[in-house]
């Protein structure tokens, strides 16, 4: 952030870090290819941890680690709520939806989403 000789890496704005109408940050596996896309990124203070939506290949499993290319390429955008940046390949682990354990194994049938009789 207070380098001047390299253009910093794409600004993490907490909690909600998106920089556009949506993302869509490639989302990479071990070997560099393309297995998702994530479209929504912040931190989550339920979780204590930065959180990205992402889909991604049904073949890649639950734990897999996997890295989110944070930002645009070739410097950034032209558009004037993008700052000049470089992309940074941020680690990440595939976790179940919705990721909040809680959540996973207390809003089902009888949680808050079911449906008014």
């Amino acid at each position: 952030m207070y380098q001047k000789e390299l253009p910093p890496y794409k600004f993490f704005d907490l909690p909600n870090a998106n920089y556009g109408a949506s993302n869509f940050d490639a989302v990479l596996d071990e070997s560099g290819a393309t297995v998702g896309l994530s479209m929504f990124t912040g931190y989550s203070w339920n979780e204590k941890r930065a959180l990205s939506l992402a889909i991604v290949d049904p073949s890649v499993e639950i734990g897999s680690q996997v890295q989110v290319l944070w930002g645009e390429p070739d410097g950034g955008t032209a558009k004037s709520s993008v700052e000049p940046h470089r992309q940074y390949a941020a680690n990440a682990d595939v976790s179940p939806v919705p990721y909040s354990e809680v959540v996973r194994q207390t809003y089902t049938d009888g949680g808050w989403r079911k449906k008014a009789e």
